[in-house]
C-alpha cells in the first residue's frame, strides 16, 4: 500500500490491534483515509511520526516501509517477536520475508552456519540474530532495520522494563489480580476483533483455559469455539484431553477434539518442511495438524503462549528465585547457604546454584554442552570459524533472579522456539494463531510486579492462578504445569524405527550433512540398548535436523 503521492510504501503482515484508536487520532489530525485496514493506519501513522510509530502499536507485525523522500528503508518486527522476519545483505542488496524459504528461493546459499549448528544442537534452537544458514539473519524483536546511503543499521524501539523501586505501600495481591485480570480481559477482547470465525486452542492447562474464559465473558459461550488434541493409547500422564473437556463444559463452549495415535511422531518427517530452519520440539508436528482441525470451523485461534514467561511457569524459574535470595546475601552468607539452595530442586539448573550471570544461566539451562555436540559433527566444519556460537548472549548482561531469567526466556525460548512453532505450524494450516498474553500492556504490568507475586510457597504463576481461579475450577486453576508432552523418549529409543533407521542410511546425508555418521550411530545403538548415559534429547536434535536437511535438499531439487 502507498500514500496518493507515492512517497512512502508498506508492506506488512500482522494485526495492530490499537488501530481503531490510532486511526481516530489520526483522522482527529486531519488525516483521510480510504480503508478501514490496519496497513493504512500503519502508513499514516509513519507518514506522521516515522520510526516513532512503532513504539505506539500493539500487535503482531512484520512491515517493510520505503520513504522515497528521505531515501530510506525500513524493516520492523513486533516488541515480542510473534511474528518472524528474515534478511540477507551482501553489502549491495537487501533481501527480507516472513520466511527463510523465501530467501531460498531467491537465491540464498544454502551453507550452514558452524556456530549456529553448535547453538541448535545446544539448545534446539537457533537464537536470533542468526539463522541457521551462514548468509541469513534474523531481525531480532522490538528492533527495526534502517538501510539508507549511510549503510545499515539496527535500532531498538522497546525494551522490557524493570521492576521499578517501590514508591509508597506496595498493591495487595487482590489489586493486583484485578489489575491483571483488567488488562488481559482488555487483550484477549482486542484479540478477538475479527471479521471472520474465530476459537481457541485449549489444551486444560491454566493458561488456555483462562484466555477462553474471558473469550465467554465477552462474546458468550456459544459463540466460542475450542479445540484440543488428544492422544489415544498414550502412556498416563501424556493425552491431556480429559481437562480440556472438562474446561469445555464448565465454560459451555463449542468444543472438538483431535484424537492422534501415541505413536503420532512415525510422521516426523512431514513436520520438517514446515520449518524455515530445525527446532526441536516434538509438539510441531501436532501443533500443525491442530491447526489444520481447527482451520475446518475458523480462520483465527487465540492461544495461551507466554504466560510461563512472563508469570514463571517452570521449574528452571524457581531456581531464578532461589539464586535471586541468594544474591541478596553477603558474599560468605551465599557460600553457606548455597549448598542447601541447590536441594531445594533437581536438575542442572538447581546444581548450578548461585549464578552470576547471563552466561552461567545460559549454560544452566542448555540442553547439551557445545563439546558434545561437536563431537557428532565432523571436524572440518565445526572447526571453521564463524563467530561465537554465544554472541547472541552479548545483549544479557547482570543475572540477579527471577525477573532476569524471564526477560532471558521471553527474548530466546519464546521468540526462536515456541513462537516460531505456532508461527509457521498455523500459517501453513491458513490459520491465523494471536497470543493475548503478550500484549505490551500484559507484559509490561507482568514485568513491574515483585517476585514474590510470580512465585509463592515454591508455586510458580501465583498471581495469574488467583485470576483464573476467578473464572476455571480450582482444580483447573491450580493445577500443576503439565506442557505439551509427546512421548519423543521412547520413540528415539525404540529399536524398530523407520524413520532413524532411514536417516542414519542414507548416502546422501552422510555427504551433505554435517555429521559423523559413525558416531551417530553409535550413539543410536547406545540409545536402543537403554544406555542411561547416552545423550537421547542430543540424538532427537540431530534427527530433526537431519531431516530439515533433507527437506531442503528435495526442495532445492525441484
Amino acid at each position: 500500500m502507498s500514500t496518493e503521492d507515492g512517497g512512502l510504501s508498506v508492506v506488512y503482515n500482522g494485526e495492530i490491534y490499537n488501530h481503531p484508536e490510532l486511526r481516530a487520532e489520526l483522522e482527529a489530525g486531519g488525516a483521510r483515509f480510504k480503508t478501514r485496514s490496519d496497513t493504512e493506519t500503519l502508513l499514516r501513522l509513519y507518514a506522521r511520526d516515522g520510526a516513532k510509530a512503532f513504539s505506539k502499536l500493539r500487535g503482531m507485525f512484520a512491515a517493510a516501509l520505503w520513504d522515497r523522500q528521505r531515501r530510506e528503508f525500513l524493516l520492523v518486527r513486533d516488541p515480542l517477536g510473534i511474528k518472524p522476519v528474515y534478511y540477507r545483505f551482501d553489502g549491495n542488496t537487501l533481501s527480507f520475508s516472513s520466511e527463510l524459504r523465501s530467501l531460498m528461493a531467491a537465491g540464498l546459499d544454502d551453507a550452514l552456519d558452524p556456530a549456529a549448528v553448535m547453538d541448535y544442537l545446544a539448545y534446539g534452537k537457533v537464537h536470533a540474530p542468526r539463522t541457521i544458514f551462514r548468509d541469513a539473519l534474523k531481525l531480532p524483536p522490538a528492533t527495526y532495520l534502517k538501510l539508507n546511503e549511510s549503510g545499515l543499521k539496527l535500532e531498538r524501539y522497546w525494551s522490557m522494563p524493570r521492576p521499578a523501586p517501590a514508591r509508597g505501600p506496595a498493591p495487595s495481591l487482590a489489586e493486583a489480580a484485578d489489575r491483571l485480570e483488567s488488562l488481559l480481559s482488555d487483550s484477549v477482547r482486542s484479540h478477538m476483533l475479527s471479521d471472520v470465525p474465530l476459537g481457541a486452542f485449549l489444551s486444560g492447562g491454566v493458561d488456555s483455559s483462562l484466555i477462553a474464559a474471558l473469550m465467554v465473558r465477552h462474546a458468550g459461550a456459544s459463540k466460542v469455539r475450542t479445540f484440543s488434541v488428544g492422544f489415544s493409547g498414550a502412556a498416563r500422564g501424556v493425552d491431556e484431553s480429559a481437562y480440556a473437556r472438562a474446561v469445555a463444559r464448565h465454560l459451555g463452549t463449542q468444543h472438538r477434539e483431535l484424537i492422534l495415535p501415541a505413536d503420532v511422531l512415525s510422521r516426523l518427517q512431514d513436520s520438517a518442511g514446515l520449518l524455515d530452519e530445525p527446532i526441536a520440539d516434538s509438539a510441531i508436528l501436532p501443533t500443525f495438524l491442530l491447526a489444520k482441525f481447527a482451520r475446518e470451523d475458523v480462520k483465527v485461534a487465540l492461544t495461551g503462549e507466554g504466560a510461563d514467561e512472563l508469570f514463571a511457569g517452570y521449574d528452571r524459574h524457581k531456581a531464578a528465585w532461589v539464586n535471586e535470595g541468594l544474591r541478596k546475601l553477603p558474599r560468605w552468607g551465599r557460600k553457606l547457604a548455597a549448598p542447601l539452595a541447590r536441594r531445594l530442586g533437581k536438575g542442572q539448573v538447581f546444581a548450578a546454584l548461585p549464578m552470576e550471570d547471563a552466561k552461567d544461566w545460559a549454560r544452566a539451562t542448555a540442553s547439551s554442552t557445545f563439546d558434545e555436540a561437536a563431537a557428532l559433527l565432523r571436524p572440518d566444519f565445526a572447526e571453521t570459524p564463524h563467530g561465537d556460537a554465544l554472541e547472541w548472549l552479548k545483549d544479557f548482561g547482570a543475572f540477579d533472579g527471577l525477573h532476569d531469567a524471564l526477560a532471558f526466556d521471553l527474548a530466546t525460548v519464546l521468540t526462536d522456539s515456541l513462537l516460531m512453532k505456532v508461527d509457521k505450524s498455523t500459517m501453513r494450516a491458513s490459520l491465523e494463531a494471536r497470543v493475548p498474553f503478550l500484549d505490551r500492556s500484559v507484559v509490561e504490568y507482568a514485568a513491574s510486579l515483585p517476585s514474590s507475586m510470580k512465585i509463592r510457597r515454591f508455586r510458580g504463576k501465583f498471581l495469574l492462578r488467583l485470576v483464573a481461579a476467578r473464572h476455571l475450577p480450582k482444580r483447573i486453576a491450580w493445577r500443576r504445569k503439565h506442557g505439551f508432552i509427546v512421548p519423543w523418549e521412547s520413540w528415539i529409543r525404540a529399536e524398530k524405527n523407520p524413520v532413524v533407521s532411514e536417516l542414519l542410511s542414507d548416502s546422501g546425508l552422510e555427504t551433505r550433512g554435517p555429521f559423523l555418521m559413525d558416531r551417530l550411530r553409535l550413539l543410536r545403538s547406545e540409545l536402543v540398548r537403554g544406555s542411561p548415559e547416552a545423550d537421547s534429547g542430543l540424538f532427537f536434535r540431530v534427527v530433526i535436523l537431519g531431516l530439515w536437511l533433507e527437506s531442503v535438499h528435495r526442495e532445492r531439487a525441484l
